[in-house]
């Protein structure tokens, strides 16, 4: 076949009265025209239209594998920090926005899981970590007396048939003064944050 990437008539005529010649006794007399010749031509001009679409195609699609390839591992992926446990939020005792009655301090592990204001009294409920029982009354006692208010101001239960492992082992119920809000913090404004849940939340605090 003729040159597809410069046609030009002449060669494309010469070469088909070769490629004929040696079927002349199939096609008898000249069978090369210019009908022959144009035809011809138009049939090569498109076949390397469709090589070339072909070839950018299968360009363009090794060029986006490669990229895939190069890109994947950084996509989807957290960046590594040897820290895989998500943000908490902040205390709300340590964060100030109701704080504790002047005095009283809680000098025990805990999470605070609700806080509220419920018949004239502050109502604070938190879980308390690796201590029993006793040592955590002990020490509330302690902090009680060191601040003025009542010892029965805290209730102290244990979690029932805990494993002997179990980090989080009881709930402490504090009923204190009311408190004001005493910061102006942007998150004292969110209830995840301070736990003082809308009535229509309605947290649970039952352990497990």
């Amino acid at each position: 076949m003729a040159d597809l990437a410069a046609p030009d008539e002449g060669r494309i005529e010469h070469r088909l009265r070769r490629d004929l010649h040696a079927v002349d006794e199939l096609i008898p007399g000249p069978a090369v025209t210019s009908d022959l010749v144009a035809d011809t031509r138009r049939r090569g001009a498109g076949l390397l239209a469709h090589r070339r679409v072909t070839t950018a195609v299968v360009v363009v699609l090794a060029v986006l594998a490669v990229t895939a390839v190069l890109v994947s591992p950084a996509l989807g992926r957290a960046q590594p920090s040897s820290s895989y446990r998500p943000d908490l939020p902040a205390d709300p005792i340590e964060l100030g926005c109701y704080p504790l009655p002047r005095g009283l301090t809680l000098d025990f592990p805990y999470q605070v899981r609700s806080d509220g204001d419920l018949g004239g009294r502050r109502v604070l409920t938190l879980h308390w970590d690796e201590l029993d029982a006793a040592e955590v009354r002990r020490r509330l006692d302690t902090a009680l007396d060191r601040a003025g208010l009542p010892r029965d101001a805290a209730t102290v239960t244990p979690f029932p048939d805990l494993p002997r492992d179990a980090v989080v082992r009881g709930t402490v119920v504090l009923r204190l003064p009311l408190a004001r809000l005493a910061s102006d913090d942007p998150e004292c404004q969110d209830p995840a944050t301070t736990k003082r849940f809308p009535p229509d939340w309605a947290p649970s605090t039952t352990y497990g």
